[in-house]
């Protein structure tokens, strides 16, 4: 080898140290909570557990996506008030102009 390999120990490689075993611990038993969540229950304590969150808005009947179209400002300006003058949601503005292009 060259002398810098070995010069930063790549030559004959280092010597560690032998480690030894962790000593394993006793295996502890899971404790049972059945008895201190009925005692609970019996008291009147409720579950705090977060349920899981919806996003706000309507239910959802189909499958959902996103699109980002970046462009000319005067183009999404005006995709915007048209939207805006019949009161369409962007994906429903988009889709009526989608249908139109269908029937011509």
């Amino acid at each position: 080898m060259s002398e810098k390999a070995s010069k930063y120990g790549f030559g004959g490689g280092i010597q560690l140290p032998k480690q030894e075993a962790a000593p394993s611990l006793p295996r502890q038993e899971a404790p049972d909570l059945s008895k201190a969540l009925k005692a609970g229950n019996d008291l009147g304590f409720v579950n705090r557990e977060p349920s899981t969150r919806r996003k706000p808005g309507p239910k959802r009947t189909e499958p959902q996506d996103k699109v980002s179209i970046p462009g000319p400002k005067r183009i999404i300006d005006r995709y915007r008030a048209y939207c805006a003058e019949r009161n369409l949601t962007l994906w429903q503005g988009l889709e009526d102009l989608l249908d139109e292009a269908e029937r011509r």
